[in-house]
């Protein structure tokens, strides 16, 4: 008989016979438990009831092969065992079963354990969750849910369980207890788990650093997890896995806060210290995954409930200095997870100034406790916010290719998938147009002047365009045009990307007021550079030179696009104007060459449709741009010593609670504004713009008091909302304007695609 056969018998008598001894639950008190595992090891955490060696047994389900590895319960680390088999095939099943001597004391029956797919996978999923009390909440759906999605791999992120007690004994009983608990337990039983912590199972409520109580946290979390690495081996507890197209870090954000200077951010405070920073970074550039998550029990923001300093908010000198060495690096697809606050949330950072794109951050908690409502505190870029006190987070990433999506799907205890975002890689990544309309500003500067004072002239009696064709086809045109040649070359490379994305703030032209990359030194060059592609196509038509006009429409639309995605009401005015221009580009080529020659400009109309966003999306921009002009007023009067400055810094918060209470109702309409919007939702919308001016007018007296700075106004709650109005009515533009703008421009390209 063939020597696999032979040894298939042979295991299955001797499954069969273990078997009969697997009931034996004296033997082992807790567990055994899924650890980390690898392509080629795995780890299994188990808690005897009685000191000694114990054996866990493995053998391939492919080959045959068998090997072991041993563990030792000791009193002295609470008889817990972790096994480390090495040596072992990738995504390969395998038998198991412990014994203790000639004892078997565990034998599951059709539960094998399997080694982790390879790097080189081109799919994986993997599950996120904190905030776990199994003591003020006994039933837990949530862990059913997980195990239905069969994950490859767990994270938990902290508060698993919460302990609030710093002695050893204290720390013990409350992870017996925690992996005791049938959910978990059933959870962990299946699914490789990796874990951090947070507060409560670090030490008190909010608490970091050296703080009482938090001597004891490294020693019973090693205990309690069979890890592959700790920290550096001596402080901490990070660590990282991969799954094929994700890599996760784990970070300690709790063991180093504040206990010495940031590498990161000389000078300032640091969350995660020297060794954890230098680890990070190594693995970081070492990575060849396509998305690199770094997960961490706290959330990577300032948006929580007053007085909560345990977030990066606390830390962000040492945060953005993270996203600018990213970006620095050229890093792609860094996707920021946290936990803690008992929300779930979305937030794409505006970071491209600092990584090179908007690294979104995913907020997941609670697994199973309360919802709180006071985290719940809007931050810029924030997308989806929601409670939901039983929930975790599925990260699944798909890679063919050069190409790859994340897909975030947060998951409800009752099963429902309450809200689900895609991430391509694309959007993660530093290249995009931005960088050739910077070097377009530039070439531009370098021919027409600094404020483009050399460049031709404007028209405004244009008949809808910036020049008129007579301007155009005289010399100072065709000389302009002439030499901005290579900037028409430059645009070529912009328009081979689909993505553009601005940098957030550029401080060069206003020390204090921060200004969008747009507005504060592209706005110029993009409007010439508008203006140069109207005379192209001008210069064209005189000519007949069909090819070029195509040129120039391509050129419009796809600056068109690139606008589209700034989040400001300007940029889509701007927009807006470029499309008006293709449109009467086409009109005029049309009416000059012959619908021939118009056919191929329809058919670039047709395909900006295909990928122009909606109107919906305009008035998304607007709100965005909106809350930026609101925060920032708010940042610059704090600087200031009148009465309302008094109150920007007290009552800060509350004036941007009452700015939200104001203009939200307002973008909630826009937001969801059809193309073709109906008679009714104008009116709707004209009567919460009527709303909000009556309530301007009713206090108009007391702004305009606050405003010049009065003596007798003294800062207060009630002043508070008296400047939230001022300062919204400043910084909100007229959406119902400028959405009808929008959809005339939008009108006009569909008819000019027939």
């Amino acid at each position: 008989m063939p020597r696999l056969a032979t040894s298939r018998i042979v295991w299955a008598a001797w499954l069969a016979t273990a078997a009969l001894h697997a009931q034996d639950a004296s033997q082992l008190t807790h567990g055994p438990l899924r650890g980390p595992s690898d392509a080629t090891s795995l780890h299994v955490w188990a808690r005897a009831a009685a000191a000694g060696t114990y054996t866990l047994h493995l053998r391939s389900l492919a080959d045959g092969a068998e090997s072991t590895c041993t563990a030792n319960a000791d009193p002295g680390s609470d008889l817990t065992l972790r096994f480390h088999a090495a040596g072992l095939t990738a995504g390969t099943a395998y038998d198991w079963s412990i014994t203790s001597g000639e004892r078997i004391v565990y034998a599951p029956a059709g539960a094998p354990l399997t080694t982790a797919i390879g790097d080189d996978a081109t799919a994986a999923a993997i599950a996120f969750g904190s905030c776990a009390n199994d003591v003020k909440v006994p039933e837990q759906p949530i862990w059913g849910q997980i195990l239905a999605r069969a994950p490859q791999a767990l994270v938990l992120l902290g508060d698993t369980p919460y302990i609030d007690d710093g002695t050893v004994d204290g720390r013990r009983r409350r992870y017996r207890a925690f992996f005791a608990f049938a959910a978990v337990h059933a959870a962990l039983a299946a699914i490789p788990t990796w874990s951090t912590w947070d507060d409560h199972d670090y030490a008190l409520n909010d608490e970091f650093g050296a703080v009482k109580g938090s001597e004891t946290a490294r020693q019973v979390f090693l205990e309690y997890h069979a890890h592959a690495s700790y920290g550096d081996g001596a402080r901490g507890i990070y660590t990282s896995f991969r799954r094929g197209p994700i890599e996760v870090f784990v970070l300690d954000t709790r063991s180093f806060a504040d206990t010495e200077a940031s590498l990161l951010a000389p000078g300032e405070r640091s969350l995660l210290g020297a060794a954890q920073t230098r680890w990070l970074q190594r693995g970081l550039r070492g990575s060849t995954a396509a998305f690199k998550v770094l997960a961490c029990g706290m959330v990577w923001n300032g948006g929580v409930r007053p007085g909560k300093a345990d977030c990066w908010g606390n830390w962000l000198p040492e945060r953005d200095a993270l996203l600018g060495w990213i970006g620095a690096q050229r890093l792609d697809g860094v996707v920021l997870v946290g936990g803690d606050v008992h929300r779930s949330r979305v937030i794409v950072h505006p970071s491209r100034d600092l990584a090179g794109y908007d690294v979104p951050e995913l907020i997941t908690s609670p697994l199973a406790q309360s919802v709180i409502e006071t985290n719940a505190v809007p931050v810029p870029g924030l997308v989806f916010d929601a409670g939901e006190g039983h929930s975790c987070l599925l990260l699944s990433a798909t890679r063919d290719g050069d190409t790859a999506t994340l897909r975030a799907t947060f998951v409800a205890g009752d099963g429902r998938e309450f809200h689900v975002r895609e991430f391509p890689l694309a959007e993660l990544s530093k290249p995009d147009a931005a960088a050739s309309y910077r070097k377009i500003a530039e070439r531009l500067r370098g021919v027409f002047g600094q404020r483009m004072e050399r460049g031709p002239e404007r028209n405004p009696e244009s008949g809808g365009l910036p020049v008129v064709a007579e301007d155009a086809n005289g010399p100072e045109w065709r000389a302009a045009i002439a030499a901005a040649r290579p900037v028409f070359d430059e645009w070529a490379t912009a328009l081979a990307q689909e993505r553009c994305r601005f940098r957030r703030f550029d401080t060069q032209d206003m020390a204090d007021v921060r200004m969008s990359e747009f507005m504060g030194s592209l706005f110029l060059p993009i409007h010439e550079l508008e203006m140069l592609a109207v005379g192209q196509g001008l210069q064209a038509i005189a000519d007949r030179e069909p090819q070029r006009l195509v040129e120039s429409v391509r050129s419009l639309l796809g600056l068109a696009r690139h606008l589209q995605q700034e989040p400001g009401g300007i940029a889509w005015a701007v927009a807006g104007e470029c499309e008006r221009d293709a449109v009467e580009l086409l009109q005029r080529g049309a009416a000059a060459l012959g619908e021939a020659a118009a056919v191929p400009l329809r058919e670039q109309v047709r395909q900006h449709l295909g990928k122009r966003a909606p109107l919906a999306a305009a008035a998304a921009a607007m709100r965005a741009e909106t809350y930026c002009l609101f925060d920032e007023s708010l940042r610059v009067m704090r600087l200031g010593v009148a009465a309302q400055a008094e109150t920007a810094r007290r009552f800060g918060q509350q004036v941007r609670q009452h700015g939200v209470e104001l203009l939200e109702p307002i973008f909630t309409r826009c937001v969801a504004w059809p193309d073709v919007p109906t008679a009714a939702q104008r009116d709707e919308l004209k009567g919460l713009l009527d709303e909000f001016t009556r309530r301007r007018r009713e206090r108009l007296e007391a702004v305009r008091a606050l405003a010049k700075g009065d003596p007798e106004v003294a800062p207060g709650p009630a002043v508070a909302a008296d400047l939230a109005l001022m300062l919204a009515s400043m910084c909100c533009p007229n959406v119902l304007e400028q959405l009808d703008e929008q959809a005339k421009s939008l009108a006009a390209l569909h008819e000019s695609a027939r």
